[in-house]
């Protein structure tokens, strides 16, 4: 266990060079002079506030420090979100940086713990300076044991002020990397960890999935052509309102022999609006199959971006006629009847899509399946 009062160290080390219970230093015993260096070490090496003793609600006590006219927010979980299950042993946790109003850049504080009230720590950093890029990250610096759940929180200083703890997330090791084996008809099945099989263009592979950083980014998919299919992903990040106005395709189909996406009959694309300025439905799927085109939309927009949302995109036969349906969670959020058989001469599958340049900044992907 490594414990935040252990600061002459900063990882919990003892003095034979392996993990073990923290120091207790007897300040009865301590000359004056030593004293008071320990407390000005302690104070530069470590923000003061709720530490690994603490009562583990998330929340900094801002160690009585003024705010000499900046002020900080709490940083935000960004990777591993929570209920994540991540195949390294020494993850990397990433916070979306905190917002300041003046002041010097600050530094990152990450905690782990086995214990959701931080009682004791497995692992916490050194003070990490912030990336400009708008995220920072710390690689934890132990191996963690695996099917263990772990706990994990960030807070940032800058100078004498220091934001409040981040919300906590959760993850475990998983005990294997071998994958539960896909569903029957699957074409593709690629988790998005670390890499695709697919045409990746930007965005960043994370522990949890290929992240969007860009709108331009993009992963591309050249299928056999299927008329009869379906497409499952898994999607985190979301929230209520987009990073920008322009930023709202998650998903899309066409087929590049017959012209342009944008004039493309076969032209099928899944969009994420937001209220203000955009109308309702907030949910939007184009289906255009030979030319026959048909909008549908669904008002769903209670995003939580700590959330996985799982997606279905069904189409084919049915009856006389065809269908098509958009699923989250298992829901049917979107359903619509099309004449023209869905069967392009050579089919992409998209996420996000590349020559419309829209994907939404902050989505993770994961788990993607396609099958007929």
């Amino acid at each position: 266990m490594v414990a935040e009062q252990d600061l002459q160290t900063g990882t919990g080390l003892n003095g034979m060079g392996q993990y073990g219970s923290p120091r207790v230093v007897t300040k009865m015993a301590v000359l004056a002079l030593t004293f008071a260096l320990g407390c000005k070490l302690e104070e530069e090496l470590l923000p003061t506030g709720s530490s690994g003793g603490g009562t583990g609600d998330g929340s900094g006590t801002g160690g009585g420090f003024g705010t000499g006219g900046s002020s900080l927010t709490a940083p935000i979980i960004a990777d591993p979100l929570p209920g994540s299950t991540v195949s390294e042993d020494q993850p990397s946790l990433e916070v979306l940086n905190a917002g300041r109003n003046g002041g010097e850049a600050p530094t990152y504080l990450f905690q782990v713990s086995t214990e959701s009230s931080f009682g004791s720590l497995t692992a916490q950093s050194p003070l990490v300076p912030e990336d400009p890029s708008g995220s920072t990250s710390w690689e934890i610096d132990r191996p963690l044991d695996e099917e263990t759940t772990y706990y994990w929180r960030a807070r940032a200083r800058s100078g004498t002020v220091e934001s409040e703890f981040s919300t906590t997330a959760e993850f475990t090791i998983s005990a294997s990397t071998d994958l539960p084996p896909p569903p029957a008809g699957t074409v593709i099945a690629d988790p998005l960890l670390g890499g695709s099989i697919g045409e990746v263009s930007g965005g960043q592979f994370t522990s949890s999935g290929w992240r969007v950083t860009s709108p331009a980014d993009y992963i591309r998919y050249e299928v056999p052509p299927i008329s009869d299919g379906w497409v499952e992903f898994e999607t985190s990040g979301l929230r209520p309102v987009n990073p920008s106005n322009n930023q709202f395709m998650l998903f899309g189909m066409w087929d590049p022999t017959l012209g342009p996406y944008r004039a493309n009959p076969f032209r099928v694309h899944l969009q994420k609006l937001h209220p203000n300025p955009h109308n309702p439905p907030y949910l939007r799927l184009r289906w255009i199959a030979r030319g026959e085109q048909h909008d549908e939309g669904s008002n769903f927009d209670d995003w939580d971006p700590l959330r996985t949302y799982s997606w279905r995109i069904e189409w084919g036969p049915v009856g006389q006629g065809h269908r098509v349906r958009v699923s989250l969670d298992g829901d049917v959020e979107i359903e619509v009847d099309y004449t023209n058989n869905y069967r392009p001469n050579v089919h992409f599958i998209e996420l996000g899509i590349a020559e419309r340049g829209e994907s939404v900044v902050g989505t993770t992907y994961s788990n993607l399946r396609i099958g007929n």
